[in-house]
C-alpha cells in the first residue's frame, strides 16, 4: 500500500494519537491518524481507531498549487523563497531569470 512514510505528530497519554504522512506506491499521498485508549473504546467499541485521507496521483498537481498559493500569497519574495525551499528539501527545480 505505501512505500515511504514519516510520523508528523505523536501525543502520548491516556488517549494517544499518531499522525503520519505517506507517499503511496500508486503515486498518491495519504495522511493517516490513529487514536488509542479507553476514551476511544467508549466511543467506538474498540481501543484503536484509524482514519485517513488519500489524495490520488491525478489530484497532486491541484494539491501542490493550492498549498503553494496558501503559503506564498502576499509575499513579494515568493519566487526566491520557493527556490530556496526547493533547494533545502531536495526538490528538483530549475530557476531562470531574464535581465
Amino acid at each position: 500500500m505505501t512505500n515511504q512514510g514519516i510520523e508528523l505528530a505523536r501525543q502520548q497519554g491516556t488517549t494517544s494519537r499518531h499522525v503520519r504522512l505517506y507517499m503511496r506506491d500508486d503515486g498518491g499521498i495519504m495522511f493517516e491518524g490513529q487514536d488509542l485508549g479507553p476514551s476511544v473504546e467508549e466511543v467506538f467499541g474498540d481501543s484503536d481507531y484509524e482514519y485517513w485521507v488519500h489524495v490520488p496521483p491525478s489530484a497532486l498537481q491541484k494539491l501542490a498549487f493550492e498549498l503553494l498559493r496558501e503559503k506564498y500569497t502576499g509575499q513579494l519574495n515568493a519566487v526566491e523563497a520557493f527556490r530556496d525551499w526547493c533547494k533545502a528539501h531536495g526538490v528538483e527545480h530549475k530557476f531562470s531569470n531574464y535581465a
